[in-house]
């Protein structure tokens, strides 16, 4: 439904606050009808009379509107008008409130003209569904091949889902309890297994040899990677810091030293997996 569920009479009886929400629970209702393409050019012409309308009660004229067909131009538009309006109540969205992504063609099937690299992930009781899911997205785009998941929760969350944009659904991971037996394992394939952690011994990670194949282990948010885990690693490597913060994110960690890897080894022309 386009139309706004009040009269001017009705609207302009509610609180503040409540003229607000209603706006925004008006507004995501059409975001998501646009972005599941269930409103045409002419109704999207329509919703725009009623936006103005409503703006006009509220005595602030909209300016800019998008063509009436400009999908993508309406959809930017609600977002951002809902984020205003948002910000004039004074309400911080919690992740739940944020509005859907608009679907991309990325998740239908894989067209990537580059080869999988012979590089796996390896998180080490990692508890954050949001790291884990950036994680996914960026091995998925950095092109390594499978994510090893050693006591860290997996694709069958729907955080996981909705942080990876998708990524967890296609990108091959499995689950160990016992992270440095599975390490064990890939060693003995041929393996070079390597941790990003900060300690005396590491090196930057961008001084470092990456090989032909290999396993990066990443460690939990609060105490990093387990002594038992780390024992198996054949080196350790660091990300220099230059401010008063001796780390960073394992999110944005990970994402650092997987496309430095990525870069490096697809410049030397990685062999398929």
């Amino acid at each position: 439904m386009l139309s706004f569920p009040f009269t001017r009479k009705k609207f302009l009886s509610l609180t503040h606050q409540g003229r607000h929400r209603w706006v925004i629970k008006w507004l995501s209702t059409v975001y998501q009808k646009i972005s599941s393409n269930r409103v045409g050019p002419e109704n999207l012409g329509l919703f725009a009379g009623e936006y103005t309308r409503v703006m006009e009660w509220c005595k602030t004229l909209p300016q800019n509107l998008p063509e009436p067909n400009d999908r993508r131009g309406w959809l930017e538009f609600i977002s951002d008008a809902i984020h205003c309006e948002r910000s004039a109540a004074g309400i911080v969205p919690k992740d739940q409130d944020l509005l859907a992504a608009i679907e991309t063609e990325d998740s239908q099937e894989e067209k990537s003209e580059f080869p999988r690299l012979d590089f796996h992930m390896a998180l080490d009781g990692l508890r954050s569904l949001f790291n884990v899911g950036s994680i996914f997205r960026t091995c998925d785009a950095a092109g390594f091949s499978s994510l090893i998941l050693g006591n860290t929760p997996g694709g069958e969350h729907s955080l996981v889902q909705k942080t990876s944009m998708g990524a967890a659904s296609w990108m091959p991971h499995t689950k160990t309890r016992d992270l440095a037996h599975t390490l064990i394992t890939m060693k003995a394939q041929g393996y070079r297994i390597t941790a990003v952690e900060t300690a005396k011994q590491s090196r930057p990670y961008n001084d470092n040899p990456w090989p032909g194949r290999g396993v990066v282990v990443m460690g939990n948010e609060e105490y990093g990677i387990s002594s038992h885990v780390m024992r198996v690693c054949d080196e350790v490597v660091h990300i220099p810091m230059f401010g008063r913060k001796n780390s960073l994110n394992v999110a944005n960690a990970a994402a650092v030293v997987l496309f430095h890897i990525a870069s490096t080894r697809y410049a030397q022309g990685p062999q398929p997996v």
